[in-house]
């Protein structure tokens, strides 16, 4: 453990963001910025109780807060992720959220450049593209693509998610057969730029599209999970399949070598597109169910001693030979079983933040490097 951050007193930790500098921190009244390797306070911007929700993008080159202005009425300031200055204030005619402080469901990672993607299948079109600035619709599409490998008249988008400039929407085509896949979009116009289809059999009237997670690994690496099978790895911006993995895919490397978790065989395997494994290392004793971290070096890894309850956190190298190395975090005050810990990777760190009672208590952000 090289540095320790605890949350100011009276304030609320929502996420942790990764950005150039190392790390954004989300209260529930605006943004502080660590440095990866120090942890040293680089800026903050806190609005205290006139803070209404917080934007930004999963690569976190993205920040902004909305604030209801008592005086000026309701504005939308975005934040330099490396520096904090203020590079734009504008007034808007709303917020999205009319409480004071920003919480879990007031914080938006569904953003990249003043866009918010949004998706309502009570309510709105298939995905639209709104504009933080104006609340005006940029981009809108009603319907939900249509399958060109099934007959299946039965359609609909089942996620948008954003990395980069890239709109990522999942969909799925039913009715006599089975198909479905996902496509990227441009950001700006919501134009496809490129489609990867699957057909999945004849339909089952019984079963609905199958549920799937969409989770970003890097800047434009995406991870489709579905319940019971195998995950996709996909590169946003060429729209290729880099492969299936069985295993849980926690990382994808420089190299974009694949790294996956095989719980049922006790490994960590680092893999290449076609599945050939390059390196094992067997999993440490007392892993929690959470997805570590993958790192070139090795994952990074944390769990609960059974006896008692302890946080424990190592490294493991893919130097299959060496033992995990402990990292000391026993004076951080983790033992509390109803304490939530997170393990994030930026750059100069890994951090874990721990945060008791779903964030109402002390929390502490622990930089690892």
């Amino acid at each position: 453990m090289s540095w320790e951050w605890e949350v100011p007193e009276g304030a609320r930790l929502v996420a942790t963001v990764p950005v150039p500098v190392g790390v954004a921190v989300l209260l529930d009244d605006g943004f502080v910025a660590l440095a990866g390797d120090t942890g040293d306070e680089l800026w903050a911007y806190r609005a205290g109780e006139n803070a209404r929700a917080a934007h930004a993008s999963h690569l976190g080159d993205y920040l902004a807060l909305e604030i209801a202005d008592p005086e000026d009425g309701p504005v939308l300031v975005e934040l330099d992720p490396s520096t904090g200055e203020v590079l734009q204030e504008v007034a808007i005619e709303t917020t999205s959220s009319d409480q004071s402080g920003i919480d879990s469901e007031s914080f938006n990672r569904n953003v990249a450049d003043g866009v918010r993607i949004a998706r309502d299948p009570f309510d709105d079109p298939a995905l639209r593209a709104l504009s933080l600035e104006t609340g005006e619709a940029l981009w809108t599409r009603e319907e939900p693509p249509a399958c060109t490998t099934v007959d299946g008249p039965d359609r609909d988008t089942t996620a948008g998610t954003v990395v980069g400039d890239v709109v990522l929407e999942g969909f799925f085509c039913t009715g006599g057969e089975d198909g479905g896949g996902l496509l990227g979009r441009d950001l700006a116009t919501g134009q496809e730029i490129w489609r990867f289809e699957e057909q999945f059999g004849p339909s089952d009237p019984d079963l609905g599209p199958p549920e799937r997670r969409y989770d970003p690994l890097t800047d434009r690496h995406v991870a489709v999970r579905t319940l019971n099978g195998p995950t996709q790895v996909f590169d946003v911006v060429s729209g290729d399949l880099l492969g299936e993995w069985d295993g849980e895919v926690v990382g994808v490397l420089e190299d974009e070598s694949v790294v996956a978790r095989y719980t049922e065989d006790g490994e960590y395997r680092r893999e290449d597109s076609s599945g050939h494994v390059l390196e094992a290392i067997p999993i440490a004793p007392g892993v929690g169910p959470e997805y570590p971290v993958a790192l070139q070096g090795g994952v990074v890894g944390h769990g609960r001693d059974s006896e008692n309850s302890e946080v424990r956190v190592w490294f493991q190298s893919w130097e299959s030979d060496t033992e995990p190395s402990a990292i000391d975090v026993s004076n951080a005050g983790l033992e509390d079983d109803e304490t939530d810990i997170s393990l994030l990777a930026i750059p100069g760190a890994v951090v874990l933040a721990s945060s008791e009672n779903n964030g109402e208590g002390s929390a502490i952000l622990l930089g690892l490097t």
